[in-house]
């Protein structure tokens, strides 16, 4: 009898883990489970600002995973480690991770349309309460609003007449150079004309010179 419920109890941890799967890795139904808690750990860890405060809240929720699923950091690395070295296996936890983040993800976002929906009709029932409260509200409101896009089309407005002012004022003083540079120019060509023109009686003074020489008697 007692054989009998030994190999009972061995044939049902046999049958409690995967085929291939050894038996000193967390099984894939567990390690599932243990991965979607990590993850969700993860992504809220990612949100948080200060690197200091982020590893330590990180730290202090990994050991609540860990007590939750009566495993340690290091039975959780050994079986990392061994889905990594198979793939297959891996990705089919993934797909079902996935999944699952997919289904709580549609479910926080329907209860997020709700709580924005009843945040909004509260508003509209505090604004028409006010409204009715103060008549004089919307018009005033209506008032600054329009006061307010006034403003800013006049600024608008006075901001490009600057802008044009300074183009123009730039042009009229950019035209100034270039007519100051042409007058410098011109002046500096007539100069050149003055010194290469022959004297009025046709005869340069070195011409002038070489003839006194040679009628000099020798």
């Amino acid at each position: 009898m007692r054989n009998f419920l030994c190999i009972c109890l061995l044939l049902i941890g046999i049958g409690g883990c995967k085929p291939g799967i050894p038996s000193n890795i967390i099984q894939p139904e567990r390690m599932e489970e243990v991965l979607y808690d990590i993850h969700i750990t993860d992504g809220y860890i990612s949100t948080i600002p200060a690197p200091d405060s982020a590893k330590n809240i990180s730290a202090a929720y990994y050991k609540g995973i860990y007590k939750r699923f009566d495993i340690d950091s290091s039975l959780y690395a050994r079986s990392m480690n061994y889905y990594y070295d198979h793939p297959e296996v891996l990705n089919v936890m993934y797909e079902k991770i996935t999944a699952k983040l997919k289904k709580v993800k549609e479910k926080e976002d329907k209860i997020n349309a709700k709580r924005l929906k009843k945040i909004e009709a509260i508003r509209k029932a505090k604004k028409d309460s006010l409204d009715k409260a103060d008549p004089q509200r919307v018009i005033r409101e209506a008032a600054a609003k329009k006061d307010s896009l006034a403003k800013a089309e006049a600024l608008i407005k006075k901001t490009r007449i600057e802008a044009a002012k300074k183009v123009k004022k730039d042009s009229l003083a950019r035209v100034a150079e270039l007519k100051k540079a042409k007058k410098a120019e011109a002046k500096k060509l007539k100069e050149r004309a003055g010194q290469a023109a022959v004297p009025k009686n046709g005869i340069d003074a070195g011409a002038a010179k070489k003839i006194s020489n040679n009628d000099i008697p020798r």
